[in-house]
């Protein structure tokens, strides 16, 4: 078990390094007098997963011998989406939003909350 925790650990700190301030906030970009700042979401994800075992199993014959395990497994993502741009000119800073471009998938996601609910009264 202490195999996974090193591994969750390992995959924790890769993404920490990804969801830098610098992932947020990107480096600033000269255009004459201009200075553009890219502003981006960033979204993490970490998943894990655990095991051990010893003894017979359950239902099995005893001429099979003991039987053992191990198990482990981890993952994790991460995920930058400008949703910005900070503009800083001689005449003032203003921010300019970047419209979210929603794919099919999201669209999928966003009806499922009605769906349920949906659900749940054809149920009563």
């Amino acid at each position: 078990m202490l195999q996974v925790q090193e591994i969750l650990e390992a995959v924790g700190a890769g993404l920490g390094e990804v969801a830098s301030g610098e992932a947020v906030v990107g480096s600033p970009i000269q255009l004459g007098p201009v200075t553009v700042f890219p502003i981006s979401r960033v979204s993490l994800g970490l998943g894990g997963g655990g095991g051990e075992g010893e003894g017979e199993a359950k239902g099995e014959r005893k001429e099979r011998g003991p039987e053992s395990g191990v198990g482990g497994g981890s993952g994790g993502g991460a995920r930058a989406r400008p949703v910005a741009v900070l503009v800083a000119s001689p005449e003032g800073v203003s921010v300019l939003s970047i419209p979210d471009r929603k794919g099919k998938l999201d669209a999928i996601l966003e009806k499922i909350p009605g769906l349920i609910e949906r659900i749940q009264a054809i149920k009563k």
